[in-house]
């Protein structure tokens, strides 16, 4: 009985000593060096369940010490801090600032995230973004948060391309997803907001409809698709503009360049009409590759293409017809019309004033006729047209703000009629520039929050040509066009101001 009790003694002595080691550790005993990293089981965090109500969904990330000695973390909290959807538990520590958190060495511990959303409250973020911020060794690791902030039609990729592309089929959204079908044809419903996540294809042979009301949002990296002999219609009104902006559309990042992909047209995609809207803060406005048959690739009208940070609007061999359209504010080229093709503008703004990231060197205007093959050998695509009458083409550049890269063996069609145009190199010479007015200020209202309205003395005022206005006899707003009309997308008023420019945004 005395042995047993002496080896029950010795036992406890022993634990005790060792959670005594385990508790103690020495400042000197963590690892100090920079260079290490921790290892989480997932660096992104997505609460995917929409609630009909308010509703908490709780989600555990686990942070690996892969080290030989411990870790001591300074602080765990969110990026938003106490003004954070989220909120964590961090091995039992619930406090917004999570203290001296320790990891020993090869081991590992849990937070938990959990997230309190009413989607129903349309004052919501419609995509509630924040970040789990660990300090260490003088620095900072991330594992990203999202949740949907509001009810939507979320269009998510269930399939991928070839380069790891995903996307989604629109003639596979369920009426659920917010895509009523007809036949080939497919229409957005517009009692909810649409939301794209990664690449949203319209299929060969299928036409999608997004209507006058329809509001659409899309997410990082989001592109719209339109398969060969697919279409697309966009039609909104005049007061009522369908917008393609990014989820991130509050006051911050209202006019941020570069939050999302493009609209692409794809080669042998037709009869696509993108009437009334506004496509802003992409990387690529639209890209309009080559027709298949006639018509026009593109039918642009009454639509505004800005704060892309590449090109606003890129065709490629493509045939676009453009009335009442303005596109500004480019990182590179505002519109580039390149591999033959041809294009027409009537009624048009072409403006860059770029003041972002770095300084602009491309022109407002591009036309080239060929192309490189994959043997580099220079092969020639004709513009068969390219005619641009009562338009402004005019930007920040000294000198010019037209380029021409064109080849002599490329066939090249080209006129400028009643425009206002920036460069010192050309001049009215009957054949490819009449009635135009070079080097003179358009006298913009306010090129620094895009408003492209013209100023009392604009040169612009009175100097279009009025054979235009039965064809188009209203400027991009709705307003009836004088005769001489003026030269652009906006007819000058009296009582013009921005007011209607920018309620559209």
């Amino acid at each position: 009985m005395k042995k047993s009790f002496i080896v029950l003694l010795i036992l406890i002595i022993n634990i005790t000593i060792g959670f005594s080691f385990v508790s103690c550790v020495n400042e000197e005993d963590y690892t100090q060096d920079k260079n290490i990293k921790l290892s989480f089981s997932s660096d992104t965090i997505s609460f995917d369940t929409i609630f009909t109500t308010v509703g908490s969904v709780t989600k555990q990330v686990k942070i690996y010490n892969k080290e030989d000695k411990p870790i001591k973390i300074n602080y765990i909290t969110l990026g938003s801090g106490s003004n954070s959807y989220y909120r964590l538990n961090v091995d039992g520590d619930t406090s917004l600032m999570a203290r001296d958190v320790e990891i020993k060495a090869k081991d590992s511990i849990f937070i938990f995230v959990r997230v309190e959303i009413n989607p129903n409250n349309q004052n919501n973020p419609l995509l509630v973004q924040d970040s789990i911020i660990i300090n260490f060794n003088n620095k900072q690791q991330y594992i990203q948060l999202s949740a949907y902030g509001q009810d939507a039609y979320y269009h998510k990729p269930n399939r991928i391309l070839s380069g790891n592309i995903p996307y989604s089929i629109a003639n596979e959204d369920s009426l659920w997803q917010g895509v009523e079908q007809n036949g080939k044809n497919l229409t957005f419903k517009t009692d909810k907001p649409h939301i794209i996540l990664g690449t949203y294809v319209v299929d060969s042979s299928f036409t999608l409809n997004i209507p006058d009301g329809a509001k659409i949002y899309m997410a990082n990296n989001a592109d719209l698709w339109v398969y060969k002999d697919g279409s697309i219609n966009i039609n909104g009104s005049t007061n009522n503009k369908i917008v393609f902006q990014s989820l991130r559309y509050q006051d911050r990042y209202s006019n941020i360049p570069g939050q999302w992909g493009k609209i692409w047209l794809m080669v042998g995609s037709k009869n696509n009409l993108i009437s009334n809207a506004i496509i802003k803060n992409a990387t690529i406005g639209i890209v309009v590759d080559s027709c298949v048959n006639n018509n026009p690739t593109l039918t642009l009208s009454n639509s505004i293409i800005e704060n892309c940070s590449s090109v606003g609007l890129y065709g490629r061999g493509a045939n676009i017809l453009g009335d009442n359209v303005i596109v500004q504010n480019t990182g590179s080229y505002t519109v580039a019309l390149t591999i033959g093709g041809k294009y027409q503008f009537i009624n048009s703004t072409f403006a860059n004033y770029w003041s972002y990231d770095n300084t602009r060197t491309k022109a407002t205007l591009l036309l080239n006729n060929y192309y490189k093959d994959v043997n580099n050998t220079t092969q020639s695509r004709p513009i068969t047209k390219a005619e641009f009458d009562n338009t402004i083409i005019y930007g920040s550049l000294i000198d010019n703000e037209i380029e021409f890269d064109l080849i002599t063996d490329g066939l090249t069609t080209y006129k400028f009629d009643y425009c206002l145009i920036k460069s010192k190199n050309l001049t009215n010479n009957g054949s490819f520039f009449t009635n135009c007015i070079f080097n003179k200020e358009p006298l913009f209202k306010d090129i620094l929050t895009n408003d492209l309205h013209l100023l009392k003395n604009s040169p612009a005022i009175a100097n279009g040509d009025g054979a235009w206005n039965s064809t188009y006899p209203y400027d991009i707003f709705g307003t009836f066009r004088q005769d001489p009309p003026c030269i652009g997308a906006i007819e000058y008023t009296e009582s013009s101001n921005s007011s209607r420019f920018s309620f559209l945004r």
